[in-house]
């Protein structure tokens, strides 16, 4: 219906204009296309093409053209970030011998994935490697290294190696030896940690049938100052794409992602499957399928192809292009694909679906039962956890009504924002086409995160994570 409007003259007194108080400040409606951030040129670094500049707490990283130019700009760039991340990650491996643990670590990188990544990431974290040389970085007397950024990239899955080996059979699960029937010492009790939470919608649950996208990073504070990098790259070939990173990155490893074809791709990890050793990196798939996904078949199939199995997840998919959203779960040799263009629903949620850490498919969680387990039952239901049971609420409360500003109020809370979330980030489908997010860099529940007395003895460099406000990250030029 077409509305009237009619002209409303008022004549108005001085008295009258100062008895009348202001009216308040509007707050910001997380939910309105905000006012792109624009920094000051004084506080952009160059080289090259490639830039870098801080904005509320993240870094905000370029970089652009062949596979090793991107890297050189990306090592020059933040030389003195990777050297200090490579530090703590010493520490990280082996607080009491910090240069033995990293050998370690970079001698399984080397055994194990280097030769696992394509030639195209491989050549990119060499430009990284040598740029980040060349701007002064070192550890331990020595330049940065291939080797170095390749632990770095990695070390998701070298941390996912001891629970792979557990779920990985040997051969002799199932043969009978003399001791068999002494009475067995119990294996350790793994503690489950917390990796993230996350959401997608569409259709009937958002408020405008489009895409709503959101995600936390849930991890230790060894991570918290450097896992707030925006990297915004532009390669000679594929699709230009973000991703949160860390320094030396050319994959997420939080894994928040949008490339300009359309795609939206994020992840929380499951219950870790076993390692399947001829497989490719995580490294290699997720990257490929970012870089070069242009729809929802093309990035399950990138992510799924020769997939060692390490640092299992659930990954959550969209496509602007066609509005369609889906959830994979990958195993090792079993996986689940949910899509919403075929009305498949989890727990009835339609429009919705959420990861936080609980494997949802039946045989990916049998497949994460360790491989000498002699009770793994042939059928398990499904069990929702505290996080699971806080995102059917918050399906329930805003299902047809879920926008931005929905999503800054369920990734702001408990027990979604725990007290080991990093950061959150979320998207709307006008935003993603932009390439960008709405994001808070600190605990999204807006109280400092201290580090303990231990934790300072183990790791000399760690600080305070202080909370940071929201901002909307982009691939806005910065000035020259």
């Amino acid at each position: 219906m077409r509305r009237l409007c009619f002209p409303l003259l008022l004549s108005l007194s001085p008295l009258f204009l100062f008895l009348v108080p202001p009216a308040p400040a509007a707050a910001p409606d997380p939910a309105a296309i905000p006012q792109l951030h624009q920094p000051a040129a004084r506080d952009v670094a160059r080289y090259g093409p490639g830039y870098r500049y801080p904005q509320a707490g993240w870094i905000v990283l370029h970089v652009e053209g062949e596979p090793y130019e991107r890297g050189y700009q990306q090592g020059r760039l933040l030389a003195k970030e990777i050297a200090a991340y490579v530090r703590m990650l010493a520490t990280e491996r082996s607080a009491k011998a910090p240069v033995d643990g990293w050998r370690s670590a970079r001698q399984l990188a080397n055994a194990l994935f280097l030769r696992k990544i394509d030639r195209e990431y491989l050549e990119e974290m060499k430009g990284i490697a040598e740029g980040a040389t060349d701007a002064g970085a070192s550890f331990d007397e020595r330049d940065i290294d291939l080797t170095d950024i390749v632990a770095l990239n990695t070390w998701m899955e070298i941390e996912s190696l001891d629970p792979a080996l557990d779920a990985t059979p040997t051969g002799l699960e199932r043969k009978d030896f003399p001791r068999a029937g002494l009475p067995k010492a119990p294996a350790p009790k793994s503690v489950k940690k917390d990796h993230c939470s996350a959401f997608i919608a569409n259709g009937a649950a958002t408020s405008d049938g489009k895409i709503v996208f959101g995600h936390i990073t849930m991890a230790g504070l060894t991570s918290g100052p450097f896992v707030n990098v925006w990297i915004d790259v532009q390669p000679k070939t594929g699709r230009r794409f973000v991703m949160q990173g860390f320094p030396g990155a050319v994959w997420s490893s939080q894994d928040y992602y949008i490339n300009d074809a359309g795609i939206l791709l994020c992840e929380t990890t499951v219950d870790q499957t076993p390692f399947e050793p001829a497989g490719l990196s995580l490294v290699s798939r997720a990257r490929k399928a970012i870089q070069y996904g242009e729809s929802i078949d093309a990035v399950v199939k990138a992510l799924s192809e020769k997939n060692n199995g390490l640092y299992s997840n659930e990954w959550l998919i969209g496509d602007l292009k066609t509005n369609e959203i889906a959830m994979f779960e990958l195993g090792t040799q079993e996986s689940r694909l949910w899509r919403s263009s075929k009305e498949q629903w989890f727990e009835g949620t339609k429009g919705f679906y959420w990861g936080c850490n609980n494997a949802k498919d039946l045989m990916v969680r049998i497949e994460a039962q360790p491989a000498d387990a002699t009770d793994k039952p042939e059928r398990r239901v499904w069990e929702a956890d505290e996080r699971d049971r806080a995102w059917l609420r918050f399906y329930k409360d805003h299902a047809g009504k879920i926008d931005a500003a929905a999503a800054r109020k369920a990734l702001s809370n408990a027990p979604l924002a725990a007290n080991t979330s990093l950061d959150a980030k979320y998207t709307t489908a006008a935003l993603a086409q932009k390439l960008a997010s709405h994001a808070m860099y600190g605990p999204p529940h807006g109280k400092t995160w201290r580090p303990t007395d231990q934790e300072r003895r183990d790791h000399p460099e760690i600080k305070a994570l202080e909370p940071h406000p929201w901002t909307v990250l982009t691939i806005t030029p910065a000035p020259k």
